[in-house]
């Protein structure tokens, strides 16, 4: 039986197998594969609840089947994902290559022309 540790959790292999691994949180035993677990963990520290494993394994299976490469213009920026993962879109904006989920990636950028628009409409009242 493999043991590591993780964000202060002590997780181990079930059995013989090295694939799949559990961890004990509030004496709740959670079972899946490393990636799962952890992202479970991380879940429980930032939120304070439980997620089954189970949940990640099915959402990164389908995001896997979805994911092809793609490109979209959005405000007059360029977002690419050349990987097809869920978080591997990435623009060149302001001179910087920005690099996350397309959502964050377009909030940020909404983010930044909305105060540039602010910043503009304050130098004509002046």
């Amino acid at each position: 039986m493999a043991a590591a540790s993780y964000r202060g959790f002590t997780l181990t292999t079930v059995g013989e197998s090295t694939e799949t691994w559990q961890v004990t949180i509030k004496k709740h035993t959670l079972t899946g594969s490393m990636a799962a677990v952890k992202k479970s963990i991380d879940w429980f520290c930032d939120t304070a609840t439980l997620i089954d494993p189970k949940e990640f394994s099915a959402i990164n299976s389908k995001a896997k089947e979805e994911g092809k490469p793609a490109q979209e213009d959005f405000n007059g920026y360029q977002l690419k994902n050349d990987t097809g993962d869920v978080n591997g879109w990435y623009c060149f904006f302001n001179g910087r290559l920005i690099k996350g989920g397309k959502l964050a990636i377009q909030k940020h950028i909404e983010a930044y022309l909305l105060a540039k628009q602010k910043a503009e409409q304050q130098q004509i009242k002046k």
